[in-house]
């Protein structure tokens, strides 16, 4: 997508919400200003902690305002249930920016 000009076409947020110990928090801000995370190695930097769902949903519908938002999820269903919610609260017909949610069971 970079060489047709839409770096922006994937936005995509990795979090760690529990099984991480003091051995990788120390792993973790030894790496802080490395270019790939120590944990991924991908160059999007994962997230530590619960997710804020409102602020980040608003903060796409800024970002992409008139736009299709696809998110796609796949996790337990307490957890699908909430982001199904959130996209359905962040659609904002007026704006034309809509949210369409897609999960994947295994």
């Amino acid at each position: 997508m970079l060489e047709h000009g839409r770096s922006d076409f994937l936005d995509y947020n990795i979090y760690l919400t529990r099984g991480w110990g003091t051995d990788e928090a120390k792993n973790i801000m030894l790496h802080e200003d490395d270019e790939a995370d120590p944990i991924t190695g991908l160059q999007q930097k994962t997230h530590y902690g619960r997710p804020q769902w409102p602020q980040i949903f608003s903060n796409m519908a800024a970002a992409h305002r008139g736009e299709d938002i696809g998110v796609f999820f796949c996790g337990p269903k307490v957890l699908s249930s909430k982001l199904h919610s959130m996209c359905n609260q962040h659609t904002d017909q007026a704006a034309e920016t809509r949210f369409f949610y897609h999960k994947e069971n295994f």
